[in-house]
């Protein structure tokens, strides 16, 4: 709950929030809890039901060291001639997470070694900077099909950005590991992201 999982995030549109397995949402869903069922609970199964931007942030709060920010879209307003801005969105923190560096750093070569030695390590061996990530398979329907997530976090030594992408029925993590390569690569190519923005007052196209 303090990492955001089965919570608002804050952002400023409406949103499912999901929930946290365990003995209250078995009964609200009108399951039985088992207590060998903790486990299962732990490594994501059971009622665990998290959004993409949840489990963003939550990769987000961990990397960043245990401080669980508010997500949000809006980051200024500017008057209609651009001349000054009338409203800045200051960063809004909901939970101070307490885990020792040590055990932060062990989670952080974890992932960084998924996207060194693992599978989908020749998607992340050509990027302009270091990331850590985590391929998930999310059972759904009595295992009769699985949804494929990945969570991912870049610079390794600085992050900068966390992705989670989440395809229904798409089988394995692992097989969405060369898109979030390819958004991290767009991400930190200095000549095609000056060359995607867009200036003030401009028509999109």
């Amino acid at each position: 709950n303090m990492l955001g999982l089965g919570k608002a995030t804050g952002i400023e549109i409406p949103e499912k929030t999901g929930y946290v397995a365990g003995p209250e949402t078995s009964s609200l869903l009108g399951t039985e809890w088992y207590e060998g069922a903790t486990t299962s609970a732990a490594i994501g199964q059971e009622n665990n039901l998290f959004t993409p931007l949840q489990l963003a942030n939550y990769i987000a709060t961990l990397v960043n060291g245990g401080t669980h920010y508010s997500a949000h879209l809006l980051k200024s307003v500017k008057s209609s001639d651009y001349s000054q801005v009338v409203y800045e969105y200051e960063p809004t923190v909901l939970d101070e997470i307490d885990i020792s560096p040590a055990n932060l750093e062990a989670l952080k070569q974890g992932m960084y070694l998924v996207t060194q030695t693992a599978s989908v390590a020749r998607y992340f061996n050509q990027l302009p900077v270091k990331a850590g990530a985590k391929t998930g398979t999310a059972q759904v329907n009595n295992n009769t099909s699985t949804n494929a997530t990945f969570v991912c976090f870049a610079p390794y030594d600085d992050p900068q950005v966390a992705l989670c992408l989440v395809v229904e029925k798409g089988s394995s993590g692992a097989s969405l590991a060369s898109l979030a390569a390819e958004i991290l690569q767009f991400y930190f190519s200095t000549e095609e992201t000056l060359s995607a923005v867009s200036g003030e007052n401009t028509l999109m196209r």
